[in-house]
């Protein structure tokens, strides 16, 4: 279901629901837009647009550093699982 489809289809359970409904979209609509979460960790938890950016700059310095393991090595790993 592309966007416009899935807007459409949005628009007419809100046109169609009942209170409870209605609270829930609105609080879950409310706390997205006032959220800078961008994404969530493996373990679930939310991951903010700051905690990205640290995150991304701290493994492009180990990457440059030399600080990484190769794909065969990855795969050596995996083999002793």
């Amino acid at each position: 279901m592309g966007i416009p489809e899935l807007k459409k289809e949005l628009h007419s359970y809100i046109d169609h629901a009942d209170e409870r409904f209605l609270k829930m979209v609105y609080a879950m609509s409310k706390e997205y837009k006032g959220s800078d979460i961008v994404g969530y960790k493996v373990d679930g938890s939310p991951i903010s647009k700051n905690a990205l950016s640290k995150r991304v700059l701290a493994a492009s310095k180990r990457v440059k550093s030399g600080d990484f393991i190769s794909e065969e090595e990855v795969e050596q790993e995996v083999q002793n699982w």
